[in-house]
């Protein structure tokens, strides 16, 4: 059957999240108001897959410890301990305020956030929360390797504690295979090839918009619309002066908070102009039947497949801080790797059954 591919519009939104005064910092409510005013201004608009930057909410966390005195490091205490309460719970309110947004615009939506871990106190992800139009969380990513200040807030992402074990999700929707990588992670080469390899289609890129980045966010992104054949959405925040709170912690680099929103096609081209020191949602009509063009002379699945010599090997089983002694005391091993085990176990059986083959010839 002939494999149909739709065109539509796209949103990457340029905006900011809501920062206060200290000794708040940040306001969760007051964001989500924000995020939920622009879900349903893009679906009026006629978005039908809308991109938020990286950790919009609450907000990316533009500070670092500062230890020239007792009292800011104290104070930076008080931040983190501010941003953990501020950041959601998925599944929670601040989600189900999102689907409910997704489901009155009628689109997808990619958010940004900050989310924090509802088993394990204290850990905060830099993630991504896929919706669907119906209003039903899709799945989420948890980034796996941070970069520079998030070392002093997010866990790094592995495998999710719950069912499907996938934290490296890509979602088969009427509008194509979704995907997205949080900022650093496009520097990281076999996850963009796992991209490429399971067929995305539509990439979501999230980024914090930071002025040093510049180039090299757009470069990476580009990288990927190459190799994989597929659109991005580049979805980056503007932190205007007029968002910084007057009184905040010291520091900070909210200044380079700059923005870049753009949409780039299956060839690399940036098809939007790149959205910098403004407000604003970056929108563009994206036909997916680019992508079988492009793949005709570059083509991950075909063409410049070659498995044979070199794959990819990923984990699907999670980790967990805790091992149930009976697991141990019954002769098993650590619950992650017992699959793997299983496994190894048939393979034995199978070449053993072919050794024996070869030995009645």
């Amino acid at each position: 059957m002939f494999k149909e591919y739709p065109a539509y519009k796209v949103a990457a939104v340029q905006e900011s999240p809501v920062y206060v005064n200290r000794p708040e910092f940040f306001d969760v409510n007051a964001t989500l108001a924000r995020a939920v005013s622009l879900i349903e201004e893009a679906g009026r608009n006629g978005a039908k897959l809308v991109v938020f930057p990286e950790t919009f909410l609450p907000g990316y966390p533009h500070y670092s410890m500062d230890i020239s005195s007792m009292d800011n490091a104290k104070e930076f205490f008080f931040l983190w301990k501010q941003y953990l309460v501020n950041s959601p719970i998925i599944p929670g309110p601040e989600s189900e305020a999102i689907c409910a947004a997704a489901q009155r615009a009628g689109c997808y939506v990619v958010m940004g956030m900050n989310e924090r871990d509802p088993v394990y106190d204290g850990r905060m992800y830099n993630a991504i929360l896929y919706v669907g139009p119906d209003g039903k969380v899709l799945g989420t990513h948890r980034k796996l390797c941070i970069t520079i200040n998030e070392l002093f807030f997010h866990t790094r992402g592995d495998v999710t504690t719950v069912e499907p074990c996938d934290n490296i999700p890509l979602f088969d929707t009427p509008l194509g295979r979704i995907g997205g990588l949080i900022c650093g992670e496009h520097f990281q080469p076999l996850l963009k090839q796992h991209l490429a390899v399971e067929g995305v289609q539509v990439h979501t890129a999230l980024w914090p918009g930071m002025s040093i980045v510049k180039p090299v966010m757009l470069a990476m992104t580009q990288s990927l619309c190459v190799s994989a054949r597929c659109w991005a959405v580049l979805a980056a925040p503007y932190v205007s002066p007029d968002d910084v709170p007057e009184d905040t912690y010291g520091n900070n680099n909210f200044h380079m908070s700059v923005g870049g929103s753009c949409v780039v096609d299956p060839f690399g081209n940036i098809v939007t102009e790149p959205l910098y020191e403004a407000k604003g949602i970056v929108y563009h009509d994206i036909d997916l039947s680019l992508i079988p063009m492009a793949k005709a002379d570059a083509n991950i699945l075909g063409i410049y497949d070659r498995r044979d010599v070199l794959a990819l090997v990923r984990r699907e089983q999670p980790y967990s801080p805790t091992v149930p002694m009976e697991r141990l005391e019954g002769g098993g091993f650590m619950p992650q790797y017992d699959t793997e085990i299983d496994a190894l176990n048939k393979r034995i059986a199978w070449l053993e059954s072919k050794l024996a083959d070869k030995a009645e010839e």
